[in-house]
């Protein structure tokens, strides 16, 4: 009898975590939008969804018409972050597009992602009326630490940051200054 009460005792500790099955607390990562003041033809990068081993981006355009192709690369911290996918926004599938819009990435140099978005054939383009969400992106974590991601549109840049209608003229659309943020991995 002695011997069931003590097994009973220390299965109700096993299960009150006095065990060393207990979960390991998770900090979750973060992202700080760099820019300050939001203005028309803005594109910019926005927080949405982090867990502990993932922060999610949102490309952001605000208030820009005659939007059918949108191109960028963007520098991240490749030694804390990985590149791990990107999900389509609403903006390009407005209007029910005959054409499914295509998002391409180049991921062949560490810390840097090439991107396209763009509708195709006869589908007109589309505007950003507010804040609307080109495209997710997706990062895993690797280690902790803190570092910037941007544009890129330095010299060394491979793609223009630009935005360009259906007929291939560029919209007055501003990628720059400060249109990145800080990412925090714990």
């Amino acid at each position: 009898m002695r011997s069931a009460a003590v097994l009973c005792v220390a299965l109700s500790l096993a299960g009150c975590g006095g065990g060393d099955d207990s979960p390991t607390p998770c900090t979750t990562a973060s992202f700080t939008p760099a820019i300050a003041t939001i203005a028309a033809g803005d594109v910019f990068l926005g927080e949405l969804i982090n867990t502990c081993n993932t922060v999610e981006v949102a490309v952001i355009v605000n208030d820009l018409s005659g939007i059918w192709t949108v191109g960028f690369d963007l520098t991240f911290p490749a030694a804390i972050l990985a590149y791990d996918s990107r999900t389509a926004g609403p903006l390009l599938l407005q209007g029910s597009p005959a054409n499914a819009p295509v998002f391409l990435v180049n991921t062949s140099a560490p810390g840097v992602i090439q991107v396209t978005a763009s509708r195709l054939g006869a589908d007109p383009s589309v505007a950003a009326v507010g804040n609307q969400i080109l495209m997710t992106i997706t990062f895993r974590k690797i280690t902790s630490g803190t570092g910037a991601i941007d544009f890129d549109d330095s010299s060394g840049s491979l793609v223009d940051e630009v935005v360009l209608d259906e007929s291939g003229n560029p919209r007055p659309a501003s990628f720059q200054p400060d249109h990145g943020g800080i990412f925090i991995v714990p």
